[in-house]
């Protein structure tokens, strides 16, 4: 959980601390006793399906990573309320998905996708027509965007690239392709205890499709 989430393969614990302050976060917006058909974009090692299995109906993970979509359909094998789907992001097979959610998350993907790129990823999100959005990106608390280029990480032992844009350009971003949706809330997610850095933290988005505003 903590190179999955933080880049740091030490075992601190912070990653299951940011998961369940992150699972509280997003619980806390959605209707309460809810069933909810529910889309996850870079499902990953499946941590929001084991968040929220008890009320998926269904759930449906995507992933880029097959290794990822193979390790989730053994360690959940026995719930046929959870799916997943080996998907990239940026070209979302629509035919084997349901029409419709409840609720579309996709968290800690958007760094990895190139700005012409973006467009299409939050068309295909505004298909599904979901009730509820939950965006969770890694950002730059600088002026300006941050670019990583094949870096070296030593935490993680390997090279990576990443863009981490300011939480002002998605922002900009989900205004422009989210018009119908309320931004009911934002907020940075991390601490110093689970994660934050000087330069980039975590920032979340939870958006509410106006005409049927039923949280309670």
């Amino acid at each position: 959980m903590n190179t999955v989430l933080l880049g740091n393969q030490n075992d601190t614990g912070a990653g299951n601390m940011r998961n369940e302050r992150e699972k509280n976060i997003l619980k806390s917006f959605l209707p309460k006793q809810a069933s909810l058909s529910i889309l996850d974009i870079g499902c990953g090692i499946g941590r929001w399906a084991d968040n929220f299995k008890d009320i998926a109906n269904p759930y449906h993970g995507l992933d880029f990573s097959e290794n990822f979509i193979t390790a989730d359909k053994q360690k959940f094998k026995d719930l046929s309320n959870l799916e997943f789907f080996p998907m990239s992001a940026v070209n979302i097979d629509k035919t084997v998905l349901l029409p419709h959610y409840n609720l579309v998350i996709i968290t800690g993907v958007l760094m990895y996708i190139n700005d012409n790129e973006l467009k299409n990823v939050f068309e295909t999100i505004n298909s599904f027509n979901p009730q509820y959005i939950y965006i969770q990106e890694s950002v730059c608390l600088l002026n300006e965007r941050l670019t990583l280029k094949n870096f070296y990480s030593e935490e993680l032992k390997t090279d990576y690239s990443a863009i981490y844009r300011t939480s002002e350009e998605y922002e900009t971003q989900i205004r422009q392709y989210f018009k119908k949706y309320i931004a009911e809330e934002t907020g940075l997610l991390l601490d110093e205890n689970t994660g934050a850095r000087e330069e980039t933290n975590a920032r979340y988005w939870f958006l509410n499709r106006g005409e049927n505003n039923d949280r309670k």
